[in-house]
C-alpha cells in the first residue's frame, strides 16, 4: 500500500505582517472525520514525511500537526530523532494536554526541540500549569453566533486573553483561528495576538472609495487575453507594448515551463511554443504577483489552486487543462482585486464555463474547482466521492506544491 494513500493538504498561518509564518499540516481519508486523523493515517502521513521530507510540503517554515492521542503518547517519541523536530509544531487539545501519558510525551518531544501548541476551548478561565507550552490556538466563533449573543468581538476577545495574561510575560505567543474577516484580523491584532489563521486573507477587502489596485492597462490586457477570440498577432502587440511584463514573462517561462528544454528568446517563440492559453495564464500570474498590498500567500494560493485543477483535470478528462489553469487562477481575483468576485469578473470576456465555475461552482469545471477548494482546507467529509484514488490526488497535490515553490522562486527572479 502507497505511503501517499493519504490526503495531506496545509494551511497557512501568519503573522501580524501578514507574512506566512508556519503550515498546519492536516492529513486522512476521503471522507474521513476531519480533524481526527486515525492511528494508521498518523503512520502514513510520518512515513510520507520521511519520504518527501518536510520542505516539500512547507518550504523552510514551520508545521502545525496535530496527532492521534494514543499515536502521541506512544510512537511519537520514539519517531522524533528522525524528523526535524525543530521545525516541528504538535498540536494537542486541552482534555489530551491533562493526560498524564500525553503530558510525559509531550515532555519528550520537546526535549528533541518540538515546540507544543496548545488548542483552548473558547472560554476556558481555568487554566492548569502551561509553562511547557509555547503557544495556544483559540478559535473565534462564527460572526452570526456573536451577534445573536449580542457580544462584540472586543469584549471576547478580552475575556479570552484573560486568563493567560500571567502566561503571557514569557514566550508564550497567541494563534487565532478561523479568522473570517480583515476587520477580525485587524482587531485580533490590535490586541495584542501574535498569529492568524482563517479565510480572511482570500476575500476582498471592500471599502468606500474603491480604487483598482492595478492599472487599466493591465485590467485591459488581463480582459483581452481571456477573450476566447484573440488571436496571434494582437496578443503579441499588446504585450509587446510592455517592455518590463515582456521581460517578465520571458524570464518566468524559461526559469518553470523551460528549465530542462530550450530556452524561449521572444514573445513570438514563447506563443509559438506556449501557445496563447499558456501565455494568457503566465501573464495573469504576473498581473496577480505584481498588485501591491497583497500577502505573497495569495499568489501562491492561485498558482498551487491553479496547477492542482490543471493536473486533476488531465487526470479525469474533465476540462482541458489550459482552462482549468486558468480557472484555479481566476478564483482568487475577488481577493486581490478586492472587489466582489462577479465585479472583478464582468470586464473579462471569459468563455462561459469558466464563468459558471467562478461563480456558481456549476459544470466540470465548477466540481474541479469545489473538489480542490474543499482539498486545500481539509475538508475531508466533503471529498467521500472522490473520482480519483487518494494516492492520485495527493501526488498531484505535491507536485503543485513543488511547481508553486517553483514559480515563485522565478516571480521574484524575474522581479
Amino acid at each position: 500500500m502507497s505511503v501517499r494513500e493519504l490526503l495531506i493538504a496545509r494551511q497557512p498561518v501568519f503573522d501580524r505582517h501578514l507574512e506566512t509564518a508556519a503550515y498546519e499540516l492536516r492529513y486522512g481519508q476521503p471522507g474521513g472525520h476531519a480533524g481526527a486523523p486515525s492511528t494508521q493515517d498518523a503512520e502514513r502521513f510520518l512515513d510520507t514525511i520521511l519520504d518527501l521530507g518536510l520542505d516539500q510540503l512547507v518550504g523552510a517554515r514551520a508545521a502545525i500537526v496535530a496527532f492521534p492521542p494514543s499515536f502521541l503518547s506512544s510512537s511519537l517519541p520514539e519517531l522524533v530523532a528522525f524528523l526535524p523536530a525543530d521545525r516541528l509544531m504538535v498540536l494537542v487539545e486541552l482534555p489530551d494536554y491533562l493526560r498524564s501519558d500525553v503530558r510525559d510525551a509531550l515532555r519528550r518531544l520537546a526535549h528533541h526541540g518540538c515546540q507544543i501548541l496548545l488548542g483552548l476551548d473558547l472560554l476556558e478561565t481555568h487554566l492548569p500549569s502551561i509553562d511547557d507550552v509555547d503557544a495556544v490556538r483559540v478559535r473565534l466563533p462564527d460572526p452570526i453566533v456573536l451577534q445573536e449573543q449580542r457580544i462584540r468581538l472586543e469584549a471576547l476577545l478580552a475575556e479570552l486573553l484573560a486568563p493567560l495574561a500571567s502566561f503571557r510575560s514569557g514566550t508564550l505567543r497567541v494563534l487565532v483561528s478561523d479568522i473570517r474577516t480583515y476587520h477580525e484580523f485587524v482587531v485580533c491584532r490590535d490586541f495584542g495576538v501574535d498569529l492568524f489563521q482563517g479565510p480572511f486573507l482570500f476575500r476582498p477587502l471592500i471599502v468606500r472609495g474603491y480604487q483598482r489596485p492595478v492599472s487599466d492597462a493591465a485590467l485591459l490586457l488581463l480582459s483581452r487575453l481571456a477573450d476566447p477570440a484573440i488571436d496571434f498577432e494582437e496578443i503579441e502587440r499588446l504585450l509587446a507594448q510592455d517592455v518590463q511584463l515582456t521581460y517578465k514573462l520571458l524570464k518566468l517561462v524559461n526559469s518553470v515551463w523551460f528549465a530542462r528544454r530550450s530556452r524561449i528568446d521572444s514573445l513570438r517563440q514563447a506563443l509559438l511554443v506556449l501557445g496563447i492559453r499558456n501565455v494568457a495564464a503566465w501573464v495573469t500570474v504576473l498581473v496577480l504577483a505584481g498588485i501591491e498590498n497583497k500577502p505573497v500567500e495569495l499568489v501562491r494560493t492561485a498558482v498551487l489552486r491553479a496547477r492542482l485543477c490543471e493536473l486533476l483535470a488531465a487526470a479525469t478528462g474533465s476540462a482541458s487543462r489550459e482552462t482549468a489553469f486558468l480557472t484555479g487562477l481566476l478564483s482568487v481575483l475577488d481577493a486581490a482585486l478586492d472587489r466582489p468576485l462577479e465585479a472583478a469578473l464582468a470586464p473579462l470576456p471569459l468563455a462561459s464555463e469558466v464563468v459558471a465555475a467562478l461563480l456558481e461552482q456549476r459544470g466540470p469545471l465548477g466540481r474541479l474547482l469545489q473538489l480542490v477548494r474543499a482539498y486545500e482546507s481539509g475538508d475531508w467529509p466533503h471529498l467521500a466521492d472522490l473520482p480519483l484514488a487518494a494516492s492520485v490526488v495527493t501526488e498531484a497535490y505535491i507536485d503543485a506544491l513543488a511547481f508553486t515553490a517553483e514559480v515563485l522562486g522565478a516571480l521574484e527572479q524575474a522581479s
